[in-house]
């Protein structure tokens, strides 16, 4: 199994290409290898696309993040169910623990005071090495580290990296993640019938 991640992916994203053109390509490449498409795949209609671009299943993160059995904080299903497309962020910006690693973050107050800093490189970056979350004793996360936000986390969550793909804004309320998985393959269902009658 081949993964094809699109630029519009969250989370870390070595690519550069969107899924658009990606897809076709890879699954070109590979053939007759099976290809998972990722990267703002969100619901039955991304799913229905990346299905006619060739890929034989989806890899969906984001919308997964809002799913009622996730270890996600409350306050990043918050910022997940109120952002869009545009409120996502790429950069190596968080690359405690994985350097040199572009990903695709909500804008956050860690990424604004940095920009507001001059974007200094990694060694002079403000509140770099401060501990902005703990889970107990033993557990620290510091700003700029390489860490998603589980709900046991307690401090400052909005500094940490808030991994979100460009497929963020078709996420807007908590579910289980069977219904979220029924949905889109009711919807997808539902799009391939209608291009079919077409």
């Amino acid at each position: 199994v081949i993964v094809a991640q699109g630029w519009e992916a969250g989370g870390h994203v070595r690519g550069t290409i969107a899924n658009l053109a990606l897809i076709p390509r890879v699954v070109d490449e590979v053939a007759p290898l099976p290809v998972v498409a990722a990267g703002a795949i969100a619901d039955g209609r991304g799913l229905a696309a990346v299905l006619a671009l060739g890929a034989q299943a989806a890899w969906i993160g984001t919308r997964f993040l809002a799913a009622e059995e996730a270890v996600t904080h409350p306050y990043y299903q918050d910022r997940v169910l109120a952002a869009e497309a545009s409120d996502t962020y790429y950069s190596t910006l968080y690359d405690v623990g994985w350097p040199d690693a572009p990903h695709r973050v909500l804008r956050n107050i860690t990424i604004d005071a940095w920009e507001r800093a001059g974007r200094p490189p990694s060694g002079s970056r403000p509140g770099e090495g401060e501990v902005i979350v703990t889970a107990g004793k033993d557990d620290q996360v510091v700003r700029y580290e390489s860490v998603a936000p589980r709900k046991d986390y307690e401090g400052d969550v909005e500094a940490m990296p808030l991994w979100a793909g460009q497929g963020v804004g078709l996420v807007r309320r908590r579910q289980s993640a069977a219904e979220i998985i029924a949905e889109i393959v009711a919807e997808a269902k539902s799009v391939i019938a209608g291009l079919a009658q077409n």
